[in-house]
């Protein structure tokens, strides 16, 4: 199995689930048929920057290397902004999302004009802060998915 695949499996159940030991992590990495010894998960969890953070394992930096690719985006008349991706990827999308754009969270020091987001299995609705503030989010998206062509 192609270590990408455990890597997108690991962040989305380190995002989703209280995880204290890596113990853990491996039998939930078991239940969806990876059977990893733990100096390999060890290891994957450095490269993916996963640590112990009080107690519980967190994603420290999420990069966009293990960001799941965006298929499409479309722009309601409504002024709603909606990313599809492929399924149970959504909910790792709106995390990134989140923790790079959304105020509150954002790493750098503009205003993206993202209120939030809401995920569904494929597909995460973007909530820009008013009309004014869609464009700057629509142009942000673009920038951040520019393999699109859009």
């Amino acid at each position: 199995m192609h270590s990408n695949v455990i890597d997108e499996h690991i962040v989305h159940l380190v995002q989703n689930n209280k995880i204290y030991e890596q113990a853990d992590l491996q039998k939930m990495l078991k239940e969806r048929g990876f059977d990893i010894p733990q100096a390999t998960l060890s290891r994957r969890l450095k490269k993916l920057k996963v640590a112990k953070i009080e107690g519980m394992y967190k994603i420290v930096e999420l990069s966009t290397y293990h960001l799941p690719r965006v298929s499409n985006i479309q722009v309601s008349d409504f002024g709603m902004i909606v990313l599809h991706t492929s399924p149970g990827n959504a909910n790792n999308l709106a995390y990134y999302l989140d923790q790079k754009y959304v105020a509150f969270n954002a790493k750098d020091s503009k205003d993206s004009g993202l209120l939030g987001t809401i995920a569904g299995d494929d597909t995460v609705l973007l909530i820009a802060k008013n009309k004014t503030a869609l464009g700057q989010v629509l142009k942000t998206i673009q920038e951040e998915f520019s393999y699109m062509g859009l």
